[in-house]
């Protein structure tokens, strides 16, 4: 306590360590390395969040020696001698690291196998990353060799992403094959694509069937470029991994009869599900017409919070539809319906969605703008907690952005970020987290929505004003 103003003062010593990580984690890479040269203290917790996630590994290996160009990779210079202090001080921030991103491009610096072979011969048992929690991999035939270097018993999360230019189908196999026994029941998050053919992925089914299985207490699978082409595999799936919170995946032509017995393997296996994003994509199929009855199964889901759906065709949904949903999907937080083929759900549709959804905060779909448009005196209720709307494939003509800009100022309300996407999106860009409701280039400014929705709300607040 200061004597002189009664207040007590703390100390930086003082301070948790786990409060001065939290600090630093908010910091940029030059303000954190600077705190790095403070003290003793700072510079343990500092470094920490420094090697957390670096962009390579070759920060990591350059502490060895000075690294040259191979044929095989990078690798130390020949003159280069390893000491046990060097690889004492090699181990050392490489039990900071927790996320790795490893990519195989004329970009990212790739490591040769012999200098990762030394590295290993020095982590027998954890690996060359002992603390890892994250990997997200996207790799070739050279870089499927040093995935399972990197994949200690604290991996969590991982994301394989394998490209076909060089790499084969016997050695996607013989990977997950050996990531079968090392990470059994240890992953909690897992991402698998690949860019083979369709033929090539159906071979690829027993070896990612038996990695699934032995993944018991898996919480989220995200299959965004590896198209399933069985339902069973969803089941599969589901009673693999009783706990499983998170479903991602396409489905490859799938009759809507197969997707109806999808999505009912999902709701008779997946009680624990809170989010499901499927994309049913094959020839053929842009004239038909998905209803609620063929998605149906999903409405047994009551728990469910974020529903991603993703159609190469048409997407119909009546007002009676969406008071079934709602009814069913009481706690959906987050809605996406998206259909690459028709005019998508008439606008007018949208106080149906405010009506029955009350708790969902983030919704996008396609929209059709050109018929009846509501007036402000036909619509009852708005949107409660709605934060983001989306309008996809939206198209609105000049003589009509006025009405809109009224009718969504009317079932919005002030704190709804609106945006217009007048193209529309891949499916594997939905599963992706990175998306994060964004839409980044799709996103446009049309005939003035959001300045017309603002002054709408301004004129309101004036009449309330006066009265």
């Amino acid at each position: 306590m200061d004597l002189l103003t009664g207040r007590y003062l703390i100390v930086i010593q003082e301070i948790p360590v786990e409060v001065m990580s939290m600090i630093f984690a908010m910091l940029d890479t030059e303000y954190c390395a600077v705190a790095a040269l403070v003290c003793r203290l700072w510079s343990g917790v500092a470094l920490d969040e420094l090697w957390r996630s670096p962009p390579s590994l070759l920060p990591l290996f350059e502490i060895l020696g000075p690294l040259i160009d191979t044929e095989n990779g990078k690798d130390l210079r020949s003159d280069v001698v390893l000491t046990a202090r060097s690889w004492a001080l090699f181990k050392s921030y490489a039990a900071r690291v927790r996320r790795l991103n490893y990519e195989d491009n004329e970009s990212y610096p790739f490591m040769s196998t012999g200098l990762i072979l030394r590295a290993l011969a020095v982590h027998p048992e954890g690996g060359i990353l002992p603390n890892l929690r994250a990997a997200y991999w996207r790799v070739n035939e050279l870089g499927l060799n040093h995935t399972l270097a990197f994949c200690p018993p604290t991996l969590e999360r991982m994301s394989l992403q394998v490209t076909s230019e060089y790499a084969s189908v016997e050695s996607v196999e013989r990977l997950l094959s050996c990531l079968s026994s090392s990470l059994q029941n240890r992953l909690k998050f897992f991402e698998f694509g690949t860019t083979f053919q369709p033929t090539q992925d159906a071979t690829l089914s027993t070896a990612l069937k038996t990695f699934l299985k032995n993944q018991c207490g898996l919480l989220g699978l995200k299959l965004p470029f590896y198209p399933i082409q069985e339902h069973a595999a969803i089941f599969e799936t589901c009673h693999a991994a009783p706990q499983l919170r998170t479903f991602c995946g396409e489905v490859l032509d799938f009759t809507k009869e197969m997707l109806r017995e999808a999505f009912s393997e999902l709701a008779r296996k997946g009680a624990s599900l809170r989010c499901i994003g499927l994309s049913r994509s094959g020839a053929g199929f842009g004239e038909e017409t998905i209803r609620l009855a063929d998605v149906e199964p999903l409405l047994q889901l009551s728990a469910i919070e974020d529903i991603r759906l993703w159609f190469e065709c048409n997407l119909e949904l009546e007002v009676r539809d969406i008071q079934q949903m709602g009814q069913a999907w009481k706690g959906l937080t987050s809605l996406f319906l998206y259909s690459s083929e028709g005019q998508g759900i008439p606008i007018a549709r949208l106080v149906a969605f405010a009506e029955w959804f009350p708790a969902l905060q983030r919704f996008a779909a396609d929209f059709d703008c050109s018929k009846y448009i509501p007036t402000a005196y036909e619509v009852p209720c708005r949107f409660k907690r709605l934060r983001r709307l989306i309008l996809l494939g939206v198209w609105i003509a000049d003589d009509a952005t006025s009405r809109i800009a009224e009718f969504l100022a009317m079932v919005c309300g002030p704190n709804v970020n609106v945006a217009v996407g007048l193209y529309g999106l891949d499916s594997f860009e939905i599963f992706d987290e990175e998306w994060d409701w964004m839409i980044g280039d799709y996103a446009h400014e049309v005939g003035g929505i959001r300045e017309r929705m603002d002054a709408f709300y301004r004129a309101q607040e004036g009449i309330q004003r006066m009265y």
